[in-house]
């Protein structure tokens, strides 16, 4: 960190972590509080540039005011590990998450989804305050909600700061803000409790006033718990995800009849048994696909994960995840 100018007029500035003047500094040690990128000022020479951020860091989020004085671009690709709200306190910004493109300013906030590549530019005098979540805390409340698992959540990268949802997410952020510069004035059991609390709610509020690629299956009437069978079968699924396991296996497993338990996965996850292991070996393919290992290929990855037919569970992977399993793996070559 290089403190070139006073920040303590600037939100959270007793948690600055970022002052620095150089952007080949900033874009480094941005990186370490929130992922790989390239940040580019637009004007050569970067007269204007001044790299602030300051990062309060809680339990599976972080509440973060950051600008950067100057016009740059910024490019981080997929996030990967964590959701990111942007809030523009002031100026504008340009941001394409997906196909989605969004003209942020005070009225209008960003939602970034870790699985949708992002691209920004923010203009001249740009500052934001930003949320991040982790990834695991979003889907792990969506399946709570949903009784039942998901490995992933795109939300519509706009989000109006006016309607009654808007207002709300943004009322809660900076609620979040204001708890963060009074946390270290907190017991801290009571502190985690709170912040755990705000967490959750800003969640809640994104997953029920937002527009996402769940949003039908919340509309829709709360359905019956699914029973313990068919929630053993997927903890099992989950856990062994390559294991060459046959249906009767899992029933056997489950503790209930076959018939029973492919009648319990029609009734409550509108699948077969079939597809329950399909499913199950995509997403391990997929975690496969993000932390590779060194000289592995695609197909190598797709067996490893018990998926023979390599063709048709790419045209499944793509349908399921919005990118090919060599996007993935390219992707994640490259950050790792």
């Amino acid at each position: 960190m290089m403190g070139m100018r006073a920040t303590s007029a600037s939100p959270l500035a007793s948690f600055n972590a970022v002052n620095t003047l150089d952007p080949g500094a900033a874009e480094d040690e941005v990186a370490r509080i929130f992922c790989p990128h390239r940040l580019t000022p637009v004007k050569r020479g970067a007269p204007d540039f001044h790299a602030i951020h300051n990062t309060a860091r809680f339990d599976g989020f972080s509440v973060n005011y950051v600008t950067y004085g100057a016009e740059v671009e910024i490019d981080p690709g997929r996030l990967d590990r964590f959701f990111l709200l942007q809030i523009p306190l002031s100026g504008s910004a340009d941001v394409t998450c997906g196909s989605v493109h969004v003209a942020a300013s005070p009225d209008t906030a960003s939602l970034l989804s870790p699985t949708l590549p992002t691209l920004m530019r923010w203009h001249r005098g740009c500052a934001k305050l930003i949320v991040l979540v982790d990834r695991s805390v979003v889907e792990g409340h969506l399946s709570a909600l949903l009784d039942r698992h998901f490995d992933h959540v795109e939300f519509d990268a706009s989000v109006a700061l006016g309607g009654p949802a808007g207002q709300a997410i943004r009322a809660h952020a900076m609620l979040m803000q204001d708890a963060a510069n009074h946390s270290v004035t907190l017991p801290a059991g009571t502190g985690r409790l709170v912040q755990r609390e705000l967490r959750n709610g800003l969640v809640g509020l994104l997953l029920t006033g937002l527009v996402h690629d769940r949003s039908g299956l919340l509309a829709m009437p709360v359905p019956a718990p699914a029973p313990a069978h068919v929630k053993r079968v997927e903890e099992f699924l989950r856990a062994h995800p390559d294991r060459e396991v046959s249906v009767v296996e899992l029933a056997m497993i489950a503790g209930v009849s076959l018939r029973a338990l492919q009648d319990g996965f029609r009734r409550f996850r509108n699948i077969t048994m079939t597809e329950a292991i399909r499913d199950a070996r995509l997403a391990y393919w997929r975690k496969l696909l993000e932390a590779p290992p060194q000289g592995a290929g695609v197909g190598s990855l797709a067996l490893t994960a018990g998926l023979n037919h390599l063709g048709r569970s790419a045209a499944l992977y793509y349908k399921r995840y919005g990118e090919t399993p060599s996007e993935t793996l390219r992707r994640n070559r490259r950050t790792n």
